[in-house]
């Protein structure tokens, strides 16, 4: 069952309000060439700015981001576990305790 109030956007453009776990999972499963991303918006947050982003670079691994409201609060951390990504994605969507502590999370972009 989706979670209301979420919507996933794939790099081609389609977009799925209210995504399951299992449409989560397929959608991360067909990152790749001419699909690198995919972005979960947090529709029922206070303010704009509140998602998740998921980037498959060309060597597999994925480039996890979350925001949450202001530029400051943009953070990345890379994972090469589909699992895991996918574990992460669907607790932050739940808005679950601890997804956080799944990565070493830094700021975005890098300072310096």
């Amino acid at each position: 069952m989706g979670r209301s109030g979420l919507r996933a956007e794939t790099a081609q453009g389609t977009a799925y309000d209210a995504p399951s776990s299992v449409l989560l999972l397929q959608l991360l499963g067909e990152l790749g060439p001419g699909n690198q991303y995919l972005i979960v918006d947090r529709l029922d947050a206070p303010d704009t700015g509140h998602y998740m982003q998921v980037y498959r670079e060309t060597d597999g691994t994925f480039a996890v981001e979350y925001r949450e409201g202001a530029a400051d609060q943009h953070f990345e951390a890379v994972a090469v576990d589909l699992r895991q990504v996918h574990e992460v994605l669907t607790a932050w969507a739940a808005d679950a305790p601890g997804w956080r502590d799944a990565f070493d999370w830094r700021h975005w972009p890098a300072d310096g």
